[in-house]
This record gives structure tokens, sequence and C-alpha cells, in this order.
């Protein structure tokens, strides 16, 4: 900024006596003249091609304060929202002459939590800066800090935002497990923030002051997304994206994101459709939803008023063709359990937690090769294969997705097949996470969906798994409190007491009849 510049800009503010805000190129061309402040600048009309992970807006903002040189926190929150290059203020004295400049501009990620930097000058004359030197030192700086703490520049990066009305160990819990999710779908999870709040903000959730700090944070992070570790309204969904100017997302659609990511069969691909559709079509609301966005974030505009009615009647007719196909498939699955039960073999299905170990345990009695990822809900469709306990007896064992507290309602309509496997077994084992530290919220979880769904009058016993990840202090406390098997699914040797407590439950006139020979 040269001093005619200046000098020009005092003398235009001084006789319209109104700030003056104008926005330049890294060219030095200027984009946009503006009578008023900074903020109220119409930036939407700006292109936003330079806008990256870790880059800057390639804009610089200078505008005029009358009798003030102070960078006002408007000015400073515009300079983080729209990553700016730099934010300029020039005084402007009582007899029209150019005073004080002050200007700041972003800093990376840091211990101090800064995220500005903020430079003061007596007058122009005094400064002495290369802004082309300055913003090009200043990307590189956030481009290293951006990859030294985890971001990736062929991954999506995101903000993740817990809350609760209760606890904070409660949302941070939670929280924890919305980390698993977010890394289940291959996301890089940049910051996170915690809200305790006495009730929900209805429009904004976490309240706007505290989502003015999230926008902040996750602006000089350089995140892609906001993932809320709840389900959000259609209208908090809209109002979040308008004013965050970022992509929002909730537990629920992560969820769903993560199914489509690992359906495999053409079964798992129809029910997780399915659901993805059902949980869209209330959120048809003319902004901030866009129908090619079912398996990502929200944002953007989405389908004009004129053409709802429209889009719904496309969705529901998918929704209807979609069921038909789930419906065929439900046939099919009841025939074959039908031979089953007809041949009399008993059924057992394990369930749990999700990333309990369950497919593990389940190739280690079968001998069989399903999926195993350490990542949640890495096995979708129940999988069947028999298994030859030691008395020669034959059971056909089940492998099912795990579950998890508050389980999208689409996705348990969506994934009947799995519950109906439950629903005809002779069993259900209930595998849980030896060295999980929340283990007892996890079993409370599990058994609330058993008995939400119908299934809890099912015979079932609950083993603990994974004691090779834990400490034999706790193997003891959970061997006294449950009475249960604890083994390891990696060590074939500690499945002799399931296959023994298998054949006890199934078969308890085998074990008689053993005892009495023994005997």
């Amino acid at each position: 900024m040269t001093h005619e510049f200046a000098r020009t800009l005092a003398d235009l503010s001084h006789e319209l006596k109104k700030g003056i805000t104008v926005l330049i190129d890294r060219k030095g061309k200027v984009e946009i003249v503006f009578v008023g402040d900074s903020f109220q600048l119409p930036f939407s009309i700006l292109q936003r091609s330079r806008e990256g992970k870790y880059r800057l807006r390639g804009y610089r903002l200078i505008h005029t304060h009358i009798n003030n040189s102070s960078l006002s926190h408007p000015d400073l929150v515009t300079l983080i929202n729209e990553r700016l290059d730099l934010i300029v203020v020039l005084e402007v004295k009582g007899d029209g002459n150019p005073g004080r400049i002050q200007m700041a501009h972003i800093l990376p990620p840091n211990p101090t939590e800064q995220m500005w930097r903020v430079l003061d000058y007596t007058d122009i004359g005094r400064v002495d800066i290369n802004f082309e030197e300055l913003v090009r030192d200043l990307e590189s700086e956030i481009e290293r800090s951006y990859i030294k703490i985890g971001g990736k520049k062929e991954k999506e990066v995101v903000f993740l935002v817990g809350f609760s009305t209760r606890f904070k160990s409660e949302a941070e819990e939670s929280l924890e497990e919305l980390k698993l999710l977010a890394k289940s779908a291959d996301k890089v999870i940049l910051d996170s923030v915690v809200q305790i709040r006495k009730q929900i903000d209805p429009r904004y959730i976490v309240g706007k002051g505290k989502l003015e700090e999230i926008i902040l944070r996750a602006r000089q992070t350089g995140s892609d997304k906001l993932i809320f570790d709840l389900e959000l309204t259609p209208a908090q969904v809209k109002a979040i994206s308008e004013y965050t100017n970022l992509e929002v997302t909730d537990r629920t659609q992560l969820i769903l994101e993560i199914f489509a990511k690992h359906a495999v069969t053409s079964e798992g691909k129809i029910q997780v459709r399915l659901a993805q559709l059902r949980y869209m079509l209330p959120r048809l609301i003319g902004r901030g939803i866009e129908l090619s966005q079912l398996a990502g974030g929200i944002g953007t505009r989405g389908p004009g008023e004129g053409k709802l009615e429209e889009e719904r009647r496309k969705l529901r007719k998918q929704i209807e063709y979609l069921e038909k196909q789930a419906e065929e498939i439900g046939k099919r699955r009841r025939h074959t359990r039908k031979q089953r039960s007809e041949a009399g073999i008993p059924t057992v299905t394990l369930i749990g937690y999700t990333n309990v170990g369950k497919s593990t345990l389940f190739n280690a009695l079968t001998s069989s090769n399903v999926v195993v990822e350490n990542k949640l809900f890495s096995t979708l469709n129940p999988t069947t294969r028999k298994l030859v306990l030691s008395s020669k007896k034959e059971i056909l064992l089940t492998d099912t997705v795990g579950f998890i507290r508050n389980l999208p309602k689409e996705l348990v309509k969506a994934f009947s097949a799995t519950l109906e496997e439950m629903g005809d077994s002779s069993l259900l084992v209930h595998v849980a996470d030896a060295s999980d530290p929340h283990v007892g919220e996890r079993i409370e979880a599990v058994e609330k969906i058993l008995e939400t769904t119908g299934f809890y009058a099912i015979p079932r016993v609950i083993i603990f798994n994974k004691i090779d990840s834990t400490s034999l202090e706790t193997v003891e406390r959970l061997r006294k409190s449950y009475n249960a098997p604890l083994l390891s699914a990696l060590n074939k040797g500690s499945l002799i007491g399931l296959l023994d407590l298998l054949e006890e439950k199934l078969f308890p006139q085998s074990i008689y009849d053993r005892e009495q020979i023994t005997a």
C-alpha cells in the first residue's frame, strides 16, 4: 500500500464519513470497493479457487477506521473465516489525513492457540514489509503445520464437535467413539472441541458464540468439514452450514457413510442405499443438501423450492423399489433358515458392540476368512458357517454387524436381515471387549438394542475377548463380576472353554452323558 493510495482512501472516507473497504488480489488488482464495515463485504461473489487445506484466499483486505486504528474483533474473525492473506486497518484522522496502521495475518496452529499476529505502525512510511514474501513464507509454514498435525492432501480433514447437556466425561467418551468412526471413514481429524450446555441451542446446537469459536479453529487448521456428535435436524444443518460456510454433517450420516464404504455385496449395498434415502427424505429442504451428497457431507446449494416435490417423489420411488429388493432378499434368507431349522441344527449368533473382535473369533472357530479390520463396522452382512464341537455335534455359527449406541433407526430398519438372523437363533453369544475401559457401558448399549428390537428373550451368554490386551487385574475383575469365559480370539487354546459352554447350552444331555461316563 503506497502513501498515495493511503491518502486517497483517507480522503474518500473522511468525505463520506464512513469506512471504506478495498479487496486486492495478489497481482495488485482491486477486486471490490465497498463502503461499510469489512465484515459486511459480500465475499460470496468471489471465486474460492485458491482456498484449500493449507492455502490462503489470495486477497488482502484494506479498510479505513475513522479516528481509530485498532483492528476490531469482527475484522479478525473475517481474517480467519475468509482465510485472507492479510487484513489492514488505516486510521483516518479528524483532519482527513491517514494515521496509524494496524495489520494482521493468520498464524498456523500453535501451542499457545493464538490465531493471528498483529503488526502496528505509526504511519504508512514505517511499513517495510514485502507482502509477497510474507504470504509465501506464511503458506509454507501453514502447510508444514498442517502436515505435522496429521493433515493429508488426499484425504478429507475434519473438525469434530462433541456435545452434552449432562457431564463433560460423558461427552468426551462419546467424542472418542466419534473419532473412531471418523477414522473408519478414512477421515483425518485435525481438531475437536467439547461443549457442555444446559440446553441444546435449537438453531446452532452449541450456541452462536461457541460456534464462532469453532469456525475460527476449524478455519485455522484447514478443516474441510464439521462433524457433530449427535443427530442434527434439517433446520440445524441448514443454519450451521450457512453461518459457518463449512460442510456440516452429523453422527448418523457419518455412520451411513461408513456402511456405504464397507458394503461389498449387492445385499449390503441395497440396505445401505435404502438407509441413506430414508435419512435424506425429510432433509430435502431446498438449501443445504444435494442428492449427490448422500454419502458425504452437507453444504452448498441444494434443489430449488420448485423442484422439491419432484425430488421427493423420485426419492420415494427409489425407496419403494429398494424395499421390494430388500424383501426379496429377506424371502431368500427365510427360506435358507427354514431349511436349516428342518435339518435340526442349532444356530448360534455372535453379537456385540462394534470392533470387539467378533469376526476374528468367527474365523478362529470356523477356519473362515471373513474380512477383519481394526475399524468400526468392517462386517456388514451376516455370514454363517458350520462349526463342529468336541462331541462331534454340529452347529451353525453366524457373524453379524457390530452394534453401537444410538444406532441410527434407518440402519436398524435397513439391516433387518441381520436382525432376522438373530431372531431365529438358538443362542446369542454376546462378545465384549475385555480391554475396553468402557466395557460396562458397551454391554448395556447392546442389551438396550436387544430390548428395543424385540430379541431380549432369546437365550444368550456373554464372553470377553481380547484378554491378551488387558491387565491381569482387569481379567480377574471381569471374571468375578460376570462369571463368563475370558479368551483371546488370537489364541485358539483359550477357545476351549467357549466350545464347552456352547455344548453345555445347546446339548445339555451330552454333558450329562459325559459326566455319567466319567463317574
